[in-house]
């Protein structure tokens, strides 16, 4: 009796162990597939594929053996859902796939459990707005953002600030495809303007002025596509855009 049970356990793992890592005559994933960390036999990953196409539950592990992600794929649809962990504990990150790219809002925390990033993406890029956050006050009821940029097809493009832990404004611009564009302004952090900078499509253009913490200004400096324009250079430059009716800072 004892041989019988032993040979059918022997059977139905070996039946099982044939199962795995397979694929059908047109070449396509089929079933249960999985990954071991090589000279060991813990799980990389571990998962089910139907038609080349990943259903249900996808395990992935540290080499410790601890939990690294789950990934939940919709049988019905494209959509999944996302959740990665730090090896100590908790989660790292969440959000959604969209035929196995990243989209929409996911969501990042420290290996305290604090958010630490808030960003939206689309087609696995980042697309929307980024927000970074400085780790909350004691008693506060909402974290203050350190950062807020947005992106377009995983290139910054829009309005961008940074924030003092007091909320205050540090810095605020604008991206054009990437590149800084327009005005962008420095700030102490009392809230006086320390440094008002021009941009054209990346380099500095135009009138340049920093001021001290009482809002007097201490300094300015003139840019011309990115090139510093000093003394005779830069009286020739005025008198030839005077002459046209040209603004400097255009």
């Amino acid at each position: 009796m004892k041989f019988i049970v032993s040979t059918l356990v022997f059977l139905v793992s070996m039946m099982a162990g044939a199962q795995v890592n397979q694929t059908d005559a047109k070449g396509k994933k089929q079933g249960v597939w999985e990954k071991v960390y090589p000279g060991t036999r813990v799980y990389m990953y571990r998962g089910e594929f139907k038609d080349d196409k990943p259903i249900g539950k996808f395990s992935y592990f540290y080499k410790s053996g601890k939990t690294k992600a789950i990934i939940e794929h919709d049988p019905a649809s494209s959509r999944s859902v996302g959740y990665f962990y730090h090896e100590t504990g908790g989660v790292m990150s969440y959000g959604i796939y969209q035929n196995l790219q990243k989209d929409s809002v996911w969501t990042s925390f420290d290996n305290q459990g604090v958010m630490t990033i808030k960003e939206t993406y689309y087609k696995d890029s980042l697309h929307g707005t980024r927000v970074v956050f400085y780790p909350p006050e004691e008693g506060a009821q909402r974290q203050i953002p350190s950062q807020v940029s947005n992106y377009k097809n995983g290139v910054l493009d829009g309005n961008y600030n940074e924030y003092f832990p007091n909320a205050t404004v540090k810095v605020k611009g604008q991206y054009v495809n990437g590149k800084k564009h327009g005005v962008w302004e420095t700030y102490h952090v009392t809230g006086k303007m320390m440094m008002l900078n021009r941009y054209k499509e990346g380099a500095k253009h135009g009138w340049c002025m920093g001021y001290d913490e009482q809002g007097k200004e201490i300094g300015k400096k003139y840019f011309y596509y990115g090139r510093l324009l000093e003394g005779k250079q830069l009286k020739e430059k005025m008198d030839q855009m005077k002459k046209l009716g040209i603004n400097p800072n255009e």
